[in-house]
């Protein structure tokens, strides 16, 4: 079918043609293309209005990307291991990194080799630009609607879109490459073949700027193959091969990546708790798959305010997605239902069902399906027109105006609201809240700190942000952070450290110092800071403190307290057995025999954390293994033979990976009244939170 311009309530059939100058472009008019100038103004104004205040937190994640950008121009384009050009990088625990590192890598090239806040946040924003292109490009040259400009006052008006661009998180960057994706794809299907090389360069784009655009890719891909496959196979033979050769070339940074780390994938899921991973039937999985599944594309989750998501993720009283957009969706949802059968009107419902593939995995989380802003802004324009041309001609400019500058105004009144209120939006403002802090500690507090007395030494809580490692790297220099140590005063509460009051300078949450102060350990001098929370509240102390005389006393009672063990009853292997353990802060005995790798019991202070079992019918045992959280051990197994001798063998594990299995092998099969299994992270000291996830013998 030849692509056709709806203008009022007449339809002018096109023909097709190259996307040149004289072709689609002497169509602008000049009303349109200051429209569209005035929406991406609007767009870059609220993206980078006080962009360094909200989001109010600078989040570890964001952090990451101007460390590891500067490390990788650093060391030639290499990491850490020297490899070059690498197709991935790790964040802490998952390998979860890599187009977004190299936008990143560009920006310190071009602007500064130390990143900042600002930087790093503008450059993402400067990324995502491809989202409002792209949907603005589909929108008029895809669906030929001379309200293309509307597609990107609806994106500046979602909830969701503002916020997480705003900020450096790596889905932005994939959300942007998806919509240039889309776009680049209605080219190659509607006008020139010779498309479709930016058709798998910016789907490889899409593919490799986050981890959940693979999901994202790997749907979208399949479905549009099969929903064109007709005309793909009429292309010229060199076209395919062309594209077969494109597509290889752009899955191989990934081929060697899995060369390299075979069982990054895995990892990353046991990382995120995927019940993939537990040892449920496949129906139960399939099952959890769809419910979560449906979540991703109910209406509910979208549209409407819900407490699905970290607050530091949403609004406080609205949903990812104006209200006001939902019937327009609707109506464009039901217009390219009815014009199925026409491929320009299949790829919105394609974008739709691939969004929340990903998060479907794992759990819904609008960071994960992100990528739903498309094609929700895409109906929004398809529904709008579809409403508007059915008014009388005179009507339908003032209806298109009415609804731009209400889209507009919902635009600025968001931004002026995030910016004016957003800090006192959610009170919880730690670790499972907004995790507010970084900007304050490390990039006002800690220089300044240092700087007045060189001979300093910074102890910083690390227990408020998920990984404050980045911070340390992102905002210090390499002699500041010689001078900094990321510990919790619980490290000083339970045995005692080289404690210099004069040295020492300790940055700890209000908790922590509440648990200093009623601890009776320490002498605490006045706090020489008070870094407040936006709401005034004191969120961080910075204090000087020493122990008091008797505290050898103190810390020699409770580490005997420690070392008693709790005993429980519990039906293992058919037979009721004792189990006497170290205390757990975290799970139960029964994490521990459950045969579920996902669920974990946590020592509470003990290090070895002890579990001791007593059969009451002697067992067979010839060797024990554990999987375990992610920790370098020695093991001790301790065995009594019911004539009550005792035999202990021991074994050390180093260098092991994320959440691992050990096993320690007896010499031979011993029969035991009782087993006992000491578990000693190796380098935590004590107390430490031993964490234990199964527990196995044969």
């Amino acid at each position: 079918m030849a692509p056709h311009i709806i203008t009022g309530s007449t339809t002018t059939r096109w023909s097709d043609q190259p996307l040149t100058r004289s072709g689609w472009l002497c169509h602008i008019t000049r009303g349109e293309l200051a429209l569209l100038l005035a929406s991406f103004t609007l767009y870059l104004f609220t993206r980078l209005v006080q962009i360094t205040a909200f989001p109010i937190y600078f989040f570890c994640d964001e952090a990451i990307h101007g460390v590891l950008a500067r490390d990788l121009v650093a060391n030639g384009f290499r990491d850490s291991n020297g490899v070059w050009f690498p197709p991935y990088f790790r964040n802490a625990e998952k390998w979860s990194l890599s187009l977004s590192v190299y936008l990143h890598a560009a920006s310190i090239l071009l602007f500064g080799f130390e990143p900042t806040v600002w930087q790093t946040r503008v450059t993402s924003v400067m990324g995502g630009l491809l989202a409002p292109l792209g949907i603005a490009a589909l929108l008029r040259f895809g669906y030929h609607d001379r309200r293309w400009w509307l597609g990107v006052l609806a994106l500046t008006a979602m909830p969701a879109w503002f916020i997480h661009s705003r900020t450096a998180f790596e889905t932005v960057l994939m959300v942007a490459c998806y919509a240039g994706f889309l776009a680049a794809y209605m080219a190659y299907r509607y006008y020139d073949d010779r498309w479709l090389a930016a058709v798998i360069l910016l789907g490889a784009a899409t593919f490799y700027s986050y981890a959940n655009g693979q999901g994202v890719m790997a749907i979208s891909g399949a479905l549009l193959l099969l929903s064109d496959a007709r005309y793909h196979l009429s292309r010229p033979p060199q076209r395919l091969w062309l594209a077969l050769a494109l597509f290889a070339l752009a899955l191989t940074p990934l081929l060697r990546f899995r060369w390299q780390h075979p069982d990054a994938t895995v990892e990353h899921l046991r990382t995120l708790h995927s019940y993939w991973l537990k040892p449920i039937p496949l129906t139960e999985k399939i099952e959890q798959f769809l419910a979560i599944y449906a979540q991703g594309i109910d209406p509910r989750y979208w549209f409407w305010p819900n407490t699905v998501d970290l607050d530091r993720h949403r609004f406080p009283e609205s949903g990812h997605l104006p209200l006001l957009l939902l019937p327009f969706v609707t109506i464009g949802l039901a217009v390219c239902l009815w014009r199925w059968r026409e491929s320009r009107y299949r790829l919105p419902i394609i974008a739709l069902l691939a969004a929340p593939f990903s998060s479907a995995l794992v759990g819904i989380a609008v960071t994960r399906a992100l990528a739903m802003v498309i094609p929700a802004a895409l109906l929004t324009v398809i529904g709008a027109s579809a409403v508007i041309n059915r008014m009388p001609l005179r009507w339908q400019r003032w209806a298109t105006m009415i609804l731009g500058v209400t889209l507009a105004l919902s635009s600025v009144v968001m931004m002026r609201a995030a910016i004016l209120g957003g800090p006192l939006w959610f009170r919880n403002y730690g670790l499972y809240g907004m995790q507010y802090g970084a900007q304050q500690i490390f990039g006002e507090t800690i220089p300044d700190l240092l700087a007045r007395d060189p001979q300093t030494i910074l102890r910083v809580s690390p227990t408020w942000a998920n990984n404050p490692n980045s911070f340390v790297d992102f905002f210090l220099t390499p002699a500041q952070r010689r001078r900094i140590e990321l510990v919790s005063i619980d490290a000083y509460l339970f045995q005692r450290r080289d404690l210099d009051r004069q040295r020492d300078l300790f940055i700890m949450t209000a908790e922590e110092y509440r648990r200093a102060q009623e601890s009776g350990k320490f002498v605490i001098a006045p706090a020489e800071r008070i870094i407040p929370y936006p709401d005034g509240q004191p969120g961080f102390y910075v204090v000087r403190l020493e122990y008091v005389a008797n505290i050898d006393e103190i810390l020699a009672a409770e580490r005997a307290a420690r070392t008693a063990l709790v005993e429980e009853t519990m039906v293992i292997s058919g037979q009721t057995t004792v189990v006497a353990h170290s205390q757990f802060d975290i799970g139960s005995i029964a994490d521990l025999f459950d045969g579920d790798p996902a669920t974990l019991a946590r020592g509470l202070e003990a290090n070895p954390l002890v579990l001791e079992l007593r059969f009451p019918t002697p067992q067979p045992v010839s060797s024990i293994e554990l999987i375990l959280g992610s920790m370098d051990l020695d093991l001790t197994v301790t065995v009594t033979a019911p004539d009550g001798t005792t035999n202990t063998y021991s074994q050390q594990y180093r260098g092991l990976p994320p959440d691992p299995s050990v096993t320690l092998n007896l010499p031979q099969t011993l029969t035991v009244t009782t087993l006992r299994l000491a578990i000693l992270q190796v380098g935590a000291g004590e107390p430490a939170h031993v964490h234990v996830r199964e527990v196995r013998w044969r």
